[in-house]
């Protein structure tokens, strides 16, 4: 799986892997704009609209990577996360209990998630290859 897109701003990074089968968006990073419905939401919007019911495949959002997003950056994710679900789109978002700020934000999504049909919130340990420096 090649990555078919790059979004970056401001020390966040989000890569997205597309098959025919599948895809994946990564987040990388941190987050701590102000106001990051401004940029985050048309690129998340663009994204979750290419994947709508009939173009659909299973998307995995993966955030297990990122270092840190602020409690502004949680509002455009799960807007992400529910036009994802309304589109039919089955979602796995994952992340990693182990980063306590992680845990707390995800824990949040898991129980909105349980009202959404498509959705599927889960942790994950980090991959051991993430976290050797290069």
């Amino acid at each position: 799986m090649g990555a078919v897109e790059r979004f970056s701003h401001d020390g966040l990074t989000i890569e997205v892997f597309e098959s025919h089968a599948s895809a994946q968006v990564i987040w990388r990073g941190v987050s701590e704009a102000r106001d990051p419905d401004a940029v985050l939401v048309p690129f998340l919007n663009a994204l979750a609209d290419r994947w709508r019911v009939g173009k659909s495949k299973p998307v995995t959002v993966d955030f297990r990577p990122f270092e840190y997003m602020n409690s502004a950056t949680v509002i455009p994710i799960l807007q992400f996360v529910k036009r994802l679900d309304a589109a039919g789109v089955r979602t796995r978002v994952i992340y990693d209990q182990s980063v306590s700020w992680q845990r707390v934000n995800f824990r949040c999504m898991k129980t909105i998630a349980r009202t959404l049909t498509n959705i599927e919130v889960c942790s994950e340990p980090r991959d051991p290859s993430e976290l050797e420096s290069p």
